[in-house]
């Protein structure tokens, strides 16, 4: 299950750091944020899960809420050079993305 479905007051933070309030299966909720950069980076314009430091070459970088289905999907978007030009991507955070009792937490997803 996507985090973004047990957390509150999600925001991106510095271009690269997401933040939350996760609920526990206590039902209490606790602060958690996960440097992305450790987790997705930019090769030909494009992200890449299980790389690093996608924000070093991106501009304009901003999460948004997409989609038909409610909660709605929580969408980075950047615009991501590939050495000559920039490119508009963007990624799904909740695929790979949960919340492990009260913490943002990256999950192998591909």
């Amino acid at each position: 299950m996507g985090f973004h479905k047990s957390c509150m007051d999600i925001e991106l933070k510095q271009g690269h750091v997401l933040s939350a309030y996760c609920r526990r299966p206590s039902g209490e909720a606790h602060y958690s944020e996960l440097d992305l950069n450790d987790f997705i980076g930019a090769k030909k314009g494009k992200f890449t899960w299980s790389a690093e430091n996608f924000s070093d070459g991106a501009a304009n970088v901003h999460l948004e809420w997409e989609g038909d289905t409610k909660p709605k999907k929580p969408i980075l978007h950047a615009e991501l050079a590939d050495g000559n030009d920039y490119h508009e991507d963007c990624v799904n955070l909740a695929d790979c993305i949960k919340n492990e009792d009260g913490h943002l937490r990256f999950m192998d997803c591909f």
